[in-house]
């Protein structure tokens, strides 16, 4: 009982608030009449799940649970029965701190024995959610403390529907009375434009879940309906010239039966994802074919399918498609050859071609087309390069339309209605698949720097490669409760050793352009002061640069590649995702606290930057780098809006690292030796008298993203998702 609180009757008023400016009126001091408001604290991020049987016993009954989360701690509070009139709320309630969203997990008490004796047996699960973002105000009148404000804005969240609200409650306290209530309510109804609410935040969310059930058989009815006329209306586009072609032209020696399905798989999404005008189709079939696991292909067969349409790309390049970087040597020949038929079907689909003749003549293919031009022809034989490294000689030529037979049609493949087209992170998906897609993305990045990096025509390549690898340690790092923690351990090590060698080039390219910049700016007669810092700077990268490569070529590596691509491109693969609710965890389910929670593990610095040595600021711009990278991991499904909360934060990591660079320099110039020497003394001065300027602009920088403005912008990205 120490544990619970008993509040037989709450009393508070509500008011619906039309006009979000109240608030910003409300949220400082004030005086109202003989009330004098008082803001309490910042703010405070509520998760609120409202928990029901399956058939709403507890609703029959007029009762509400909900657990609030709040940081790390959980309240379970039930509810009874409200009166109400004219927005005063009167009603029973209990409540008692707990550790799990689960209440089977919930210790004896007056709030889990009368909602398991309201449910009668049947489980209780959670049915809807607010999120909500309070900001408390308190009332005094004269000495007394009479009552609290919550100024509350947030989204509902109820049968896959939201409706975002603003609300004023004031609760009584037990300094204040009912007089005070009501000349407080009445004030408050004469100075601002309220409307008196008689429903609870769990009655409109209950009105919202009613609407969406309502619907619900006339959406499944669209969606139906959607479905057959995407499959009736399907084009004789990329499907049907592409098994065409694997019939009548490709030798069937190493293609397995198999094959052809997995052909026919990834065209049909290829043209999916063309007709639904995807920024970027090839990834988008290639990511529709990884959205679920196809119950009768294995794991390496329905990866194959999936790295096929990444070559029809203008330019293939399939070693940086991690599909095709986890199959077999085996396999990867036959995703050639499939893939290659992919993109001769995919070039005479963007000419309009529906119609062709083939012939084999000496061991080459003849493809007979429709009238067209010589650049057509151009266009298709470019697109020809894979069939002829991977299957043989191809020719084309024209002839009159009539004389050609029209593409045969056959049903599509059962298994590609069950396959999802998403583009971007949405927030009412499951967590898991999509973050695995997301991953997918900055790996290939990683893939496509790596191939650059070699070749070391760029030191921007050393730089971006080393930013994916951050980018995906922090990401994995951002989603480890959803996936098997010694997997994310094991991939964030590899990462780890990659982003050391990188690191290695990296600080190096940045020391020496920085150097060879100062020297451009000195008097020419003095530029040869810096050369002996430039020589030195030059002779310590070749080794580095050395190791580097020697490392992206080691077995070692390559093994960490094929591990990582495995787990990005197979559906399922080390989800351990245990939700409360039994349901998959949804980005709109975990976003908001993983990034609320890496806002406030930044905004702790503040408590000690002042007169903070270099080193502290480095490790606020550590914690603002993952902020940035988990703003943007989910800025998809944050939208547009995200971009005005990365913007001041970026701002601000130019300027800590541009601090960090005097500190770097020193490190360097010790390390080879150069203490004395005096190019590197001027550049140290400059560099030291920069970060005195720097430093300046920090406090600003600083304000503009630890401001209540910030973070309610931040908090208004959670709730719409």
């Amino acid at each position: 009982m120490d544990q619970q609180r008993i509040n037989p009757l709450e009393i508070e008023l509500k008011f619906r608030v039309a006009d979000p400016a109240v608030f910003r009126a409300l949220s400082r001091p004030t005086t109202i009449g003989d009330f004098r408001l008082q803001p309490a604290g910042d703010g405070e991020h509520q998760h609120n799940a409202y928990y029901d049987t399956p058939d709403f016993r507890l609703r029959a009954r007029r009762y509400g649970l909900r657990v609030r989360t709040v940081g790390h701690t959980r309240i379970a509070t039930l509810k009874g029965e409200t009166q109400s009139h004219e927005g005063l709320h009167q009603r029973p309630e209990w409540e008692m701190p707990v550790e799990s969203d689960d209440p089977q997990r919930w210790p004896p008490g007056d709030v889990r024995d009368r909602a398991f004796a309201l449910a009668g047996g049947a489980p209780l699960r959670p049915v809807l959610t607010i999120e909500t973002l309070r900001h408390p105000v308190r009332v005094w009148r004269g000495p007394r403390c009479v009552a609290e404000m919550a100024l509350d804005e947030g989204v509902i969240y109820a049968g896959g529907r939201e409706q975002m609200f603003y609300e004023l409650e004031i609760e009584l306290l037990p300094e204040g009375t009912r007089d005070d209530l009501d000349a407080l309510g009445a004030l408050l109804q004469q100075t601002f434009p309220l409307q008196p609410d008689n429903l609870s935040k769990l009655a409109h969310g209950l009105a919202l879940l009613d609407e969406a059930m309502s619907d619900a058989e006339e959406a499944a009815k669209r969606v139906k309906e959607s479905a057959a006329m995407s499959v009736a209306t399907e084009r004789l586009l990329v499907r049907p010239l592409a098994l065409t072609l694997l019939d009548r032209a490709a030798s069937t020696g190493a293609i397995l039966p198999v094959h052809r399905r997995l052909l026919g798989l990834a065209a049909a999404c290829y043209d999916a994802a063309l007709a639904a005008g995807v920024d970027a189709p090839e990834r988008a079939a290639r990511d529709m074919l990884i959205s679920a696991r196809i119950d009768d292909l294995d794991a390496d067969q329905q990866a194959l399918a999936a790295a096929l349409p990444g070559m029809a790309r203008a330019k293939a390049r399939p070693r940086r498609d991690p599909a095709f970087i986890r199959l077999s040597d085996g396999d990867q020949k036959a995703a050639l050859r499939l893939g290659a038929i992919l993109r001769l079907a995919a070039a005479l689909a963007e000419q309009g071609i529906s119609t062709l003749a083939v012939a084999h003549t000496n061991g080459s293919v003849a493809l007979t087309l429709a009238p067209g031009n010589d650049d057509l022809l151009e266009q298709i034989n470019a697109r020809s390069d894979l069939w002829r490294d991977h299957i043989g000689p191809i020719t084309f030529a024209f002839v009159e339309h009539d004389a050609l037979l029209p593409l045969p049609v056959e049903p599509i493949d059962p298994a590609f209605t069950a396959l999802k087209l998403t583009d971007g992170l949405q927030g009412g998906e499951p967590l898991a698949e999509g973050a695995r897609r997301m991953l997918r993305r900055t790996f290939e990045r990683l893939l496509a720097r790596i191939d650059a990096v070699e070749k070391d025509e760029d030191p921007e390549d050393v730089h971006d490669a080393r930013v994916a690898t951050r980018r995906l340690r922090a990401s994995l790092q951002v989603v480890e409760g959803i996936f098997d923690p010694d997997l994310v351990r094991g991939l964030r090590r590899g990462l780890r050793r990659a982003a050391r060698s990188l690191g290695a080039v990296r600080d190096y390219d940045v020391f020496l352009e920085s150097v060879r910049t100062f020297r451009d700016q000195l008097p020419e007669e003095r530029r040869s002061i810096m050369e002996p810092l430039i020589t030195a700077i030059e002779s310590a990268r070749a080794p580095a640069r050395a190791r580097l490569i020697a490392d992206l070529e080691s077995k070692r590596f390559e093994r960490f590649l094929h591990q990582f691509s495995t787990f990005l491109t197979t559906p399922g693969a080390g989800v351990v995702d245990q939700s409360e609710t039994g349901a998959p965890t949804r980005v709109r389910d975990f976003a908001g606290s993983a990034i609320w929670r890496r806002y406030e593990q930044w905004r702790a610095f503040d408590a000690v930057l002042d007169g903070a040595p270099d080193e502290v600021r480095h490790m606020a711009r550590i914690a603002g780098k993952r902020l940035r990278y988990t703003l943007e991991f989910f800025a998809d499904a944050l939208g547009p809006g995200v971009d005005q909360a990365l913007g001041p934060l970026m701002e601000l990591q130019e300027l800590l690292g541009n601090l960090q660079d005097a500190a770097v320099a020193r490190e360097h110039i010790q390390a080879l030796g150069l203490t004395n020497d005096p190019g590197a003394q001027e550049y140290i001065a400059a560099l030291d008298a920069a970060h005195d300027r720097l430093l300046t602009g920090f406090s600003r920088l600083w304000a503009k993203v630890d401001s209540a403005t910030y973070r309610r912008r931040l908090f208004e990205l959670i709730i719409r998702m």
